[in-house]
């Protein structure tokens, strides 16, 4: 693990020190627009939004393993409008011991391992990397996987989007902690932290809807998701941290940080078509990306 990697785990499992604490600051209570307003604003405007994110498994205070996503999304429509993210799990030692126990998948565990690049683009999804090459033609290094939710190859690992005015609406609601925060040298922020449910946030949010798919709830519905995020004082989101609890005492925790590019950055487009293998080419069926929030469900490849 790289020393910048260490920095970012280590901020994962504390929950991110330099937002947790409280900070004696002489800044006004309150972002300096509202955050919903300045949210649809972004929308429909269409902003670009990098992320660069830090998800994983802990048990015992011990990484399982480590995820990292990164890239762009497009902000539109009911929320995130297009994305691009790139994708790489981090296999610790704990999860290779388990591999040998047969515990984990060790094949796709390695497929995973690599970069697969996801993008959702105009209602359709593209998935690209070691994991789908198997079933993918020759002469193709990207495959589209059907229609699907905009916010599809953003999410999976942090299961809450702070870019849903609904879901934001209520998390703000349900904040138990607002106190002012800052980023960078003197720029002001705002800190929010509270808990919502997952069947809470399956009512509100059509991404974890779309993540959760048609699985049942009745056994995870009472999951208490527990997040904290800081919004900059034009209402932007700066950064969201979230955990959940899964059985055996293990834990899921993403990190999220975020950047607002200029209007005209951060394109999403779709693969060249000539790049592209239709569902129907493929030969075989095309492998599912794991994500955290498969943990609290039963297992599905």
């Amino acid at each position: 693990m790289t020393k910048t990697r260490r920095r970012l785990w280590i901020a994962l499992v504390t929950a991110s020190s330099i937002v947790a604490l409280p900070l004696a600051l002489p800044a006004p209570a309150q972002a300096a627009v509202d955050p919903l307003v300045s949210l649809k604003g972004q929308i429909a405007k269409r902003h670009a939004v990098r992320v660069v994110e830090l998800g994983g498994l802990l048990a015992d205070n011990l990484e399982i393993f480590a995820v990292e996503q990164r890239g762009t999304v497009r902000l539109g429509g009911a929320g995130v409008g297009a994305a691009d993210m790139t994708r790489t799990l981090r296999p610790h030692r704990r999860m290779r011991d388990q591999m040998a126990e047969g515990r984990w998948n060790a094949e796709k565990v390695a497929a995973e391992a690599q970069p697969n690049r996801s993008i959702t683009v105009n209602g359709r999804l593209y998935r690209s990397g070691k994991l789908y090459e198997p079933v993918i033609p020759e002469g193709k290094t990207w495959v589209e996987a059907g229609t699907r939710s905009a916010a599809t190859a953003a999410y999976g690992d942090q299961p809450i989007n702070l870019f849903e005015p609904a879901t934001l609406k209520t998390l703000l609601a349900k904040a138990t902690t607002k106190r002012p925060s800052k980023y960078g040298p003197r720029k002001k922020a705002t800190y929010y932290q509270g808990a919502i449910m997952f069947n809470q946030l399956h009512a509100v949010s059509p991404t974890f809807r779309a993540v959760v798919g048609g699985r049942s709830l009745t056994a995870a519905g009472n999951t208490k998701i527990s997040w904290k995020f800081r919004l900059d004082d034009l209402g932007q989101a700066l950064m969201l941290h979230t955990n959940w609890p899964l059985s055996g005492g293990r834990l899921a925790a993403v990190l999220s940080q975020y950047s607002h590019a200029a209007d005209h950055a951060g394109h999403v487009s779709a693969p060249r078509p000539a790049l592209v293998a239709a569902a129907s080419s493929l030969t075989g069926t095309l492998p599912r990306p794991s994500a955290l929030i498969d943990l609290s469900f039963p297992s599905r490849d």
